[in-house]
């Protein structure tokens, strides 16, 4: 409940944004619900303003979404047997509901961790619509950081996960740090290499092989 509600914020600035750009409450719930990345959702923002089709659109939200596709892939013994719930679990999965999460969790867990996570930040962007009717402009200055709450509960529950998992880290705790600080010093020089945008896919990959390896 605390990470749903830290992101209470960053929908509503999604919706508010949206309906800005002449997008209707209804379009912000179907976005939310069909596409649901804060990430992706405000990217598509400036390029519906622009013009840009519904396959540009999509291929851009699609392409920011990759990241989850290692993270889906550690999370599937968590998920429910049967097919409907399956695929709902694995739509629903996001950055905070896997920080929130824990290996011995079971899939009705699983499941309403990442329910709860998914309705706030939907109905949040769907309030932020609403209220940009009422709201002053000048609210929303350029020196507004609503996303920090979210950033900043993301964070502790990254630290904390990494803090819980160490100890089950094979062979030994010493290789799992060790491979921690490897993923740090390599997507600190894939940063340096490749910059703050395009740094981002190889550094998942990069995570995701060597603490792989550690769980292996």
């Amino acid at each position: 409940m605390p990470a749903a509600l830290s992101l209470i914020p960053v929908g509503m600035l999604f919706g508010v944004l949206a309906a800005r750009s002449d997008w209707a409450w209804w379009e912000v719930l179907l976005v939310g619900l069909l596409g649901f990345t804060g990430s992706g959702q405000f990217a598509a923002l400036p390029l519906s303003e622009g013009g840009a089709g519904f396959f540009t659109l999509l291929l851009v939200t699609a392409s920011i979404n990759s990241r989850y596709v290692p993270t889906a892939l550690t999370t599937v013994d968590r998920l429910p047997d049967r097919a409907l719930n399956r695929a709902c679990g694995a739509h629903m999965l996001g950055d905070e509901a896997y920080a929130c999460e824990r290996d011995d969790d079971g899939p009705s867990v699983v499941l309403r961790i990442r329910l709860i996570i998914f309705l706030a930040w939907v109905l949040a962007g769907v309030l932020g619509a609403w209220l940009s009717r009422v709201l002053p402009t000048a609210w929303l200055g350029d020196d507004l950081n609503l996303a920090f709450p979210a950033s900043a509960v993301l964070l502790y529950l990254a630290v904390s996960q990494l803090k819980s998992r160490i100890g089950s880290l094979q062979p030994a705790r010493q290789v799992g740090l060790m491979r921690i600080a490897f993923v740090v010093a390599g997507a600190s020089g894939l940063i340096l290499l490749l910059g703050p945008v395009y740094f981002w896919v190889p550094g998942v990959l990069l995570a995701t092989w060597l603490l792989g390896r550690s769980r292996s």
